[in-house]
């Protein structure tokens, strides 16, 4: 019993001995994927990239949109967990990582017995085929266990980067090569420096000729006598064996900093990032630049890619989707988030509750409520006042509007002359009552 007998039973139908072939495309007569073999997860700054991308993902939240009617299995993952072994944060981080590390990634369906998605998986094959099963693309994973596993493209998201030869797939990591193995040689020449460095500590010219034994025997009472910790005296005696013994300087082997950079700054361009963001050292400017141009990107992409493999283009339309939202991902400070919930909290835009988990608060009763300021007016060209949002509270509510005088949302009123509307519109920018 495992994850493929549970959640997989359509591979009784062995579509990956039963293939027609290959399914070609414009670019590829036999599309295949294998996962990069490189060692960029093993080298400290890479995996440090790698690692800040995938927490900084795994912060987004999950939201189903739509008709609670459609697809209640799948609403049901998003707003619990996406498999019986992953929380959200860590099916958003094993994502990311292996997005990051093979540039392409695969969210596989768990199905049930009526072949109803029931659960999401990240999956890393070792290598992937697609192939023409009774006319339609299937993908075929070879897995690292040995076994494999068949499914349709359609219900697969795939999330790609780097893709350009390869209808489906990512161009893997291999142009980094050079670039780790010079910091695999800038590794090794520094641990053998320090080593070398530990090792001799005085240097010393033999008197005469001495044979090999002898001598091997003379410095190993040397080091007896003079460096061990039999030696509690401080001062060092020596026969006439040894001339002009001296001892060597300490010397740290310390990478220059133009040498570092020419590591450093590929690795930087390549990951899109900064020492800011790898040291948690960021501000709010670094954090919005970081987030657009990295975070962003990856989240819509996943979003989009498992809306398409979810949902018919006809619920699709129908306004049904899946997304993953930022609001626990944004970075601000404290006055910053005060001033958004001001301006957007007072004008309709969020709800209580809303503006509650920004500051990180937890919801109330009530709070899904959309305060909205009521002292606007709508001005026509003739300067002219077409309807009024109202500014007077309703019923047995005096601080808030809880409804309109019709059923479009304002006060209809007559025209209104210019010196009274000079009036009312205090700071002159054309809004009355602001």
């Amino acid at each position: 019993m495992g994850v493929l007998s549970e959640y997989f039973p359509q591979q009784g139908s062995q579509p990956s001995t039963l293939a027609n072939g290959y399914y070609r495309t414009f670019t590829e007569p036999a599309p295949s994927f294998s996962a990069w073999g490189g060692s960029l997860y093993d080298h400290p700054m890479t995996r440090a990239a790698v690692e800040r991308f995938a927490a900084a993902c795994s912060k987004a939240k999950p939201e189903f949109l739509g008709s609670k009617w459609c697809k209640p299995l799948v609403r049901k993952l998003f707003e619990t967990w996406p498999n019986d072994l992953m929380t959200w944060p860590a099916f958003l981080a094993k994502a990311a990582t292996i997005y990051e590390m093979d540039t392409t990634v695969f969210i596989v369906p768990g199905l049930d017995r009526n072949l109803n998605t029931v659960a999401l998986f990240p999956l890393k094959p070792s290598h992937t085929d697609v192939v023409d099963y009774a006319g339609e693309p299937w993908f075929v994973f070879h897995l690292y266990t040995g076994e494999v596993m068949a499914i349709e493209v359609s219900r697969v998201a795939v999330v790609s980067k780097f893709q350009y030869l390869s209808d489906f797939f990512g161009e893997g990591n291999d142009v980094m090569d050079p670039t780790l193995g010079l910091m695999d040689a800038q590794r090794q020449a520094e641990m053998q420096a320090i080593q070398n460095g530990a090792r001799i500590r005085f240097i010393g010219r033999v008197a005469g000729m001495t044979h090999g034994d002898d001598l091997k025997r003379k410095r190993e009472q040397f080091y007896i006598d003079n460096l061990s910790q039999q030696n509690r005296t401080g001062l060092m005696l020596y026969d006439n064996t040894f001339q002009e013994v001296k001892q060597i300087d300490e010397q740290r082997f310390i990478i220059d900093e133009d040498e570092m950079e020419r590591v450093t700054k590929p690795i930087f361009y390549y990951f899109g990032i900064n020492e800011d963001i790898l040291t948690n050292s960021y501000d709010e400017d670094s954090w919005g630049a970081w987030y657009e141009g990295r975070i962003e990107q990856f989240l819509v992409a996943l979003s989009e890619a498992l809306t398409k493999s979810l949902f018919s283009m006809q619920e699709v339309q129908r306004g049904n989707r899946v997304m993953f939202s930022s609001s626990r991902l944004q970075y601000a400070s404290n006055n910053t988030k005060l001033k958004v919930i001001d301006i957007l909290g007072s004008r309709g835009y969020l709800t209580i509750n809303e503006g509650r988990a920004i500051m990180q608060l937890a919801p109330i009763p009530g709070g899904e409520a959309r305060p909205m300021r009521g002292e606007y007016y709508l001005i026509d060209e003739e300067n002219n006042v077409i309807a009024e949002s109202g500014g007077h509270g309703g019923s047995g509510n005096s601080g808030w509007y809880d409804g309109w005088d019709d059923h479009d949302g304002w006060d209809n009123h007559d025209s209104i002359d210019e010196p009274n509307r000079s009036a009312r519109d205090g700071d002159g920018d054309g809004i009355i009552g602001e």
